[in-house]
This record gives structure tokens, sequence and C-alpha cells, in this order.
């Protein structure tokens, strides 16, 4: 299942509290795509692009509290 995230913020929220699946749904811009990138794919996250968005996926990986 996929959830859709309004802003980066959002995205943040959701990857956070264990959403394995969040399409960026919205214009990201390139400077948030890029934190967002650096962020999460060094904890083993795959970003692909789907028809009209980006999708964020976790792979059954721990999240450490407090990051």
């Amino acid at each position: 299942m996929v959830i859709k995230a309004k802003n980066l913020q959002d995205a943040e929220e959701l990857l956070h509290s264990g959403i394995s699946k969040v399409e960026l749904a919205y214009d990201i811009g390139s400077d948030d795509f890029f934190r967002l990138a650096s962020r999460w794919c060094d904890r083993g996250a795959r970003i692909v692009k789907d028809q009209n968005h980006f999708v964020v996926q976790l792979k059954g990986m721990a999240i450490p509290p407090n990051q």
C-alpha cells in the first residue's frame, strides 16, 4: 500500500513512523529531493519515479529512534 505525502514534512513524518512506501504526491523541488534522498537512501531506501511522482520505499529496516 502506498501512502501519499503532500509535502516534505509529511513525507518525513510518514517515513519516520514506519510507513514503508510513500508517494511524494506533490511537486518536490530539487533541494528538498536531494535532502530527502541523502537522508533516506543512506538508510537503505529506494526512490523510483512512478507515473507522476517519486515513490520512496523502505526495505524492512529498523529506523533508530530520535533520528
